[in-house]
């Protein structure tokens, strides 16, 4: 199971390891509140303290994720990170009161698996004491917390994975997802609104949307930056550094062998197994003819299955070992030139396989390899140098959290500043999402440095706020057009509701909808058989068909009419007319499968999310009350 957390990491998992693992060490740091004071907890599960820090980590996290989809709800969205928290925590008492817990040795195969603490693919036990020691952690404290996840993670997926999907579910899938229904639908359009609007009306709907009309939270910042293309600018290897660096790396660059192949196919259908004999048997006699003198490229083209090469006498011209299937390139290049393969399978067949020419590697020269062995040292260089002026950041900006003064002088940077940004917008190194979030983040907006900032693989950044203005309310004088542009837009898709509501009545009460609609010179349009992914219609109007009740509960003459409003607002309504249910009989056995992992995934996530609302119910929870 643990392969499988590797593989397959997904949830709660990756969420804790992001915040974990991933930000620390990929950001230089993270800082570790350990002593807990006298300061109140905000829950306690099972004895165990849960603190507000703890909740404005998780908070901080899921705001990263809105970024950009609008207003959301700040107390709201607290709830659900203090709520999720606690879940862990039952979660975690639960596997422990059943006895279940991870073992040394799967966390420590876990550990030296990450990418964090390897160096060229392999397990670094420096670097591991290095980024341990930069976070103020030690082993035993790194690895319970691993324990504590990997433990979580194979807990919540010993529940999910035991669902099961019948055959019944999935036909009841295929039969609402092929559905196909028909039905008329008339569009009602806007008309431009003429009235007029008092300033009473005017600023009326101004206090009652002043949400809508207002500045939005913008601020500007200080900060230091650390590139790898400026680390790298002064760096400049020696004669005998470069000849270093060529001894070492001289097997890396040797050109790639490659040859010139030809071949013969003979295509097979995998589900048809006479087919696959009698291919072997047909391949095998036509190899005894070219071993007899005949010419290879004839019989290609004679036999080959591969029309395009067939044309050229089976020739794939100059290829790689990387570039075919590994039994195509494993027989190829064990071959001598003009030697014949005895017959080969691949997916696509039996083969036949000629080498006609081989073009042997030879190594590059220093001379010829010189200008990529110096841009090879500088950029080794450069990340060794960025990597510890990025310690040396992270430490700096710890120690003097309220001044970027002390680091930039330590590592001789200049402090720049940007102009004003939103959240969701900004310029320059503003235009990062990363930095944004940083920026309005609580440390931030304090007054104090934020955490350093990665940006890819080659930035990092230290910020602090130089100026923050919260959001504001816009003098009424200043959105009034705004406001009277809106109003008239709204009173035009009321009164073109009015009348689509009135069509509606009249349905109701037996008219056709096409004579409901002739008084407003408006036609009505059949949709034809409609899916329920429909390019040529509106997805609204589509979705709101699909949702009206189905041929079982009333269609065609019967059916009641309904209305919704499209993308320009316009109201369209609608009558059902059939519905055709769908079938999972011709679908494909790889659509198949991957709808019942679909069902899977879903059911297992419905039973676990029953699971830990029924822990929440039971367990010994204690919320501290809000004032």
């Amino acid at each position: 199971m643990l392969q499988a957390i590797r593989d397959k990491a997904h949830g709660i998992f990756a969420w804790v390891m992001l915040i974990m693992i991933g930000v620390p060490f990929a950001l230089w740091g993270i800082q570790n509140y350990i002593d807990t004071g006298k300061e109140q907890p905000m829950a306690v599960v099972a004895g165990s303290e849960i603190f507000e820090r703890d909740v404005n980590r998780v908070y901080e996290q899921s705001l990263s994720s809105l970024v950009g989809l609008g207003q959301f709800d700040e107390a709201e969205l607290k709830r659900e990170s203090l709520e999720r928290l606690i879940r862990d925590e039952l979660v975690v008492h639960s596997a422990e009161d059943k006895g279940l817990a991870i073992g040394d040795e799967d966390v420590r195969g876990f550990v030296q698996t990450l990418p964090y603490f390897q160096t060229e693919g392999k397990f670094d036990k420096e670097k591991y004491k290095l980024m341990l020691s930069s976070q103020g952690m030690n082993p035993t404290q790194f690895i319970a917390q691993i324990r504590r996840t990997l433990t979580l993670e194979q807990y919540q997926r010993g529940l999910s994975d035991t669902a099961f999907v019948t055959q019944k579910q999935i036909d009841d899938f295929y039969r609402l997802r092929n559905q196909q229904r028909v039905f008329d639908y008339v569009t009602v359009p806007l008309k431009k609104y003429e009235g007029q609007f008092s300033d009473q009306q005017i600023e009326t709907y101004y206090r009652n949307n002043i949400a809508s009309f207002q500045s939005p939270e913008r601020v500007a910042i200080q900060y230091i930056a650390i590139t790898l293309d400026d680390v790298g600018k002064d760096i400049k290897p020696t004669e005998e550094e470069l000849t270093a660096l060529y001894e070492e790396q001289k097997n890396q660059l040797t050109a790639v062998e490659k040859r010139k192949i030809s071949h013969i196919l003979l295509a097979v259908d995998a589900s048809k197994p006479d087919e696959d004999k009698s291919a072997l048997e047909k391949i095998a006699q036509v190899r005894q003819r070219a071993l007899a003198g005949e010419d290879f490229a004839k019989l290609a083209k004679q036999f080959s299955n591969d029309t395009i090469s067939a044309e050229k006498g089976g020739d794939l011209g100059l290829m790689s070992k990387e570039g075919m299937e590994p039994a195509f390139s494993d027989a190829a290049f064990k071959l001598a030139k003009g030697e014949v393969s005895e017959p080969v399978k691949t997916s696509f067949g039996y083969h036949l396989i000629k080498v006609t020419e081989i073009d042997v590697p030879k190594v590059r020269s220093f001379e010829e390899t010189r200008a990529e062995l110096i841009k090879s040292f500088q950029r080794t260089a450069a990340e060794n140098k960025f990597y510890e002026l990025g310690q040396k950041l992270t430490e700096q900006g710890f120690e003097h959290p309220d001044s970027l003064e002390a680091a930039a002088k330590a590592l001789n940077l200049n402090i720049q500043e940007t102009g004003f940004f939103t959240r969701e917008q900004g310029e320059g190194i503003a235009a990062e999402e990363a930095v944004r979030k940083a920026s309005f983040g609580a440390d931030v907006l304090n007054g104090r440095n934020s955490e350093p900032v990665e940006v890819g693989s080659d930035k990092v950044y230290l910020l602090r706020v130089k100026e923050h203005q919260p959001a504001s309310d816009k003098p009424l004088a200043e959105v009034k057009q705004a406001i009277v542009a809106r109003m008239r837009e709204e009173a035009s898709r009321e009164e073109a509701r009015k009348r689509a509501t009135q069509i509606v009545d009249e349905v109701k009460q037996g008219k056709s909808l096409a004579d409901a609609s002739k008084h407003l010179g408006l036609n009505v349009i059949n949709s034809g058989v409609v899916g329920r992914v429909e390019s040529k219609l509106s997805p609204v109007l589509v979705k709101a068909v699909f949702q009206a009740p189905s041929a079982r509960q009333g269609a065609g003459a019967d059916a009641l009419p309904g209305i919704v409003s499209v993308e320009d607002g316009s109201p369209v309504v609608y009558r059902l007319l059939s519905v055709s249910e769908g079938s999972s009989e011709k679908v494909d056995p790889k659509e198949l499968s991957l709808a019942r992992d679909f069902l899977f995934k879903n059911l297992g996530q419905i039973e676990l999310t029953a699971y830990l609302q029924q822990l929440r119910a039971q367990g010994d929870v204690y919320v501290k009350p809000q004032q």
